[in-house]
């Protein structure tokens, strides 16, 4: 939805002054960009203006003349227009009478200094049109969010993005700045990095698309399969091009198999939503640790790909290292933190669980991590491994 607030913060609008103020007026919404450039009585009582429908003017064609000047404005506050912004160039006289009926009707007015009409037309039409085409791709992803089908979901992500690949990333993107125009200028820089990246990692992505989700901007990122290192390399070679396109928070979803891909916007989402909340400019899906299962705990699929990417990456680091962290953590969970029972279990010494829980959490990312949080963290991660119910 295009608001009176997005049309204003066009790079037409060089400078604006408020005329009239009405309460909620930059929310109401725009459907149309219309410019007055003649008198009621020549255009039926200016018929062809909607309601909803924001409009530009300098009245230059009354003249200077106060009473064609207010008729004519008193004539399109009644058509129920979103709001009226005069151009300066004229000096357009606006009586008293007008500023009375524009803060009855709710209609807000403004004088500005910028562009001339055709251009703040053009732009504020371009910006409308886009919006409803991203509205329409974003019927498609919340279609694709509403469930879960793998070949729904390869589906969707075809018609998006036209992905075929065999994985899918999702990063989810903000501008700072809250309004459309920020929305669709971060758009327009995303469309551009992700083509130079597509560019530069050609032997590893195979198509890369950006399209705004609501207040979100989600950014797709299709690969072939490549090496897993190649692609953690290019993940952060990513990040930090869209972090240098503009100010703006970001949520890095995982890699997923192309049928799981609501999942990496899911992850991606709620990592966005921590990032804006937190004040951070960067969150990874990976680095929520208990705020990760606690935005999967309505999504069952979600927990139990969160526990598994934990478990995965203590299990990664003993392939490497010839260690025995993932076993530990494992003993720890059974035992409910208690570090003398998983000492037990393990035949171990209960100094060397605790430095291989030191370890674990240097792996896991939370060093300074108390150990009690630490051991009801490995109880979720390593959940279906201890929890009677869940064995089969």
């Amino acid at each position: 939805m295009i608001t009176v607030a997005d049309i204003l913060a066009l790079p037409a609008f060089e400078q604006v002054q408020p005329l009239v103020l009405c309460e909620g007026a930059e929310l109401r919404e725009v459907h149309n960009v219309g410019i007055l450039d003649c008198a009621p009585d020549k255009d039926g009582g200016y018929e062809s203006y909607i309601p909803g429908e924001f409009i530009v003017t300098n009245l230059g064609f009354a003249h200077d003349d106060p009473e064609l000047s207010e008729r004519s404005l008193l004539v399109l506050i009644a058509r129920g227009v979103s709001g009226i912004a005069l151009k300066k160039a004229y000096r357009p006289i606006v009586s008293d009478r007008v500023r009375a009926a524009s803060e009855a009707a709710g209609v807000p007015m403004y004088l500005y200094d910028g562009g001339y009409h055709e251009v703040v037309a053009y732009q504020a039409l371009d910006l409308i049109r886009r919006d409803s085409e991203q509205s329409d791709k974003g019927r498609i992803m919340d279609g694709l969010l509403s469930g879960h089908d793998p070949h729904a979901a390869r589906a969707a992500l075809y018609e998006l993005a036209g992905a075929t690949g065999s994985t899918v990333q999702c990063i989810a993107a903000s501008p700072k700045a809250d309004d459309e125009c920020s929305l669709y200028a971060m758009l327009d820089a995303m469309t551009v990095v992700l083509a130079e990246f597509k560019r530069d990692w050609d032997d590893v992505v195979e198509a890369v698309f950006a399209f705004r989700y609501h207040g979100a901007l989600l950014a797709l990122v299709s690969y072939a399969q490549p090496p897993a290192g190649v692609r953690t390399r290019s993940e952060s070679d990513l990040t930090m091009r869209l972090l240098a396109a503009g100010q703006v928070h970001l949520g890095v979803g995982e890699e997923t198999p192309l049928s799981d891909g609501d999942m990496s916007v899911r992850e991606a989402l709620a990592a966005l939503k921590t990032a804006q909340v937190e004040g951070d400019r960067v969150v990874c899906w990976a680095d929520l640790h208990h705020d990760a299962f606690r935005a999967a705990a309505n999504e069952g699929r979600l927990f139990w790909r969160t526990a598994a990417l934990h478990r995965a990456l203590l299990e990664e680091h003993d392939d490497a290292h010839g260690t025995e962290l993932a076993a530990t953590a494992e003993a720890v969970a059974r035992a409910y933190g208690d570090l003398r029972l998983a000492a037990e279990a393990l035949h171990q010494h209960p100094n060397t669980v605790r430095y291989r829980l030191r370890k674990a959490k240097d792996v896991l990312g939370m060093p300074d991590s108390p150990d009690r949080e630490f051991a009801f963290l490995l109880g979720l991660v390593y959940l279906d491994y201890t929890n009677p119910l869940l064995q089969p």
